[in-house]
């Protein structure tokens, strides 16, 4: 949600009101149909079916970097010549994404569908927006798998009562590119997937310095934007979490249902008073570290530290991209400043 725009600022709260309640291993379920006009159906149903999108597609292709790709072409290292290009005329896909490992690129379209004839009509067009864009290295098309996903929503009180998720997700072979931009295409993935997480989260020139070492083309000023990227991290305020031993510093900012706290420090009892006031506060941070390597361009340390095995923490979990979500108060606050 954060690295949506838009939806990094709503209030999130509306999952509570609008699902119906559920246990553990149940399935996703609305109350009643999302809203009455055909353009408010249609409106929430893509929303929510991106989110649930991202959800699948972690947890069964182990995918955990994203970049969002919107309405125009990126590029992922514009000094080697690796970008996205779009091949017809139309909205682009949702997202390009890999696995922590820095492979299995993927190219992602989610549809929600409010149908109730299914969501074949929905698949197909999400087929079709996930084959306008191909990522190319120096003009070579470069092996990615395409992936359609079509989400129908099941509802509680009528419409379809069962909820449904409609995959297609061939691979589609490109061409053998240099293992040096091969490393680039992804470590470019890297810093947008890490670009677009802080930025709503307080660290608005870092994410800027992140983008411009990305598509910066000519090598002086390239090292001019590593320099000043590696000067705006070493100033960003540093976070510790108490009560663990598996994590370093991390950059990052508290989140509540409401949205993003982006001020850099809030007291420990300003927390607690969060939790209090039922607005579930979290911090969501990206570990220092490894947005160093990123800069630095290091693939096989940024591989090592996205795949190593991080030992269980009962209020911690990593996402699989250097990234943290630590629910705050009374049993555990964010503290440190730079």
């Amino acid at each position: 949600m954060l690295q949506t725009p838009g939806a990094a600022y709503g209030a999130w709260s509306i999952l509570d009101a609008l699902l119906a309640p559920t246990g553990a291993g149940t399935p996703f379920i609305f109350k009643e149909p999302l809203g009455q006009a055909r353009e408010v159906k249609v409106a929430l149903s893509g929303l929510f079916g991106r989110f649930v999108a991202r959800a699948y597609l972690e947890r069964y292709f182990n995918l955990s970097i994203f970049a969002h790709l919107g309405s125009r072409t990126i590029d992922l290292d514009r000094r080697r010549r690796v970008r996205v290009t779009r091949l017809s005329r139309g909205d682009l896909p949702d997202w390009i994404a890999c696995a922590p490992n820095l492979s299995s690129l993927t190219v992602v379209e989610a549809k929600g569908c409010h149908d109730v004839g299914g969501p074949a009509r929905a698949l197909d067009r999400a087929w079709t927006q996930a084959g306008r864009i191909n990522v190319t290295a120096r003009g070579r098309k470069v092996t990615i798998k395409r992936i359609a996903i079509a989400t129908r929503w099941g509802m509680a009180a009528a419409g379809p009562t069962e909820a449904h998720l409609s995959v297609r997700d061939p691979i589609d072979e490109g061409e053998p590119i240099d293992p040096q931009e091969n490393d680039a295409l992804f470590i470019g993935l890297l810093r947008l997937h890490i670009a677009n997480l802080i930025k709503p989260l307080g660290h608005a020139e870092l994410a800027a310095a992140l983008y411009s070492i990305t598509h910066q083309p000519f090598a002086r000023r390239l090292q001019n934007d590593l320099g000043r990227a590696r000067t705006l991290l070493d100033a960003a305020p540093i976070k510790e979490v108490d009560k663990t031993t598996t994590m370093g510093g991390l950059i990052g900012g508290i989140v509540t249902r409401a949205g993003p706290i982006t001020e850099a420090n809030v007291a420990p009892t300003d927390q607690e008073a969060l939790a209090r006031l039922n607005l579930r506060p979290v911090f969501v941070g990206i570990e220092r570290d490894l947005i160093r390597a990123a800069i630095d361009a290091e693939p096989q340390a940024l591989r090592t530290r996205l795949t190593q095995t991080v030992p269980p923490d009962e209020f911690a979990r990593p996402d699989h991209a250097g990234g943290w979500i630590v629910p705050l108060g009374q049993e555990r606050r964010i503290t440190g400043g730079t």
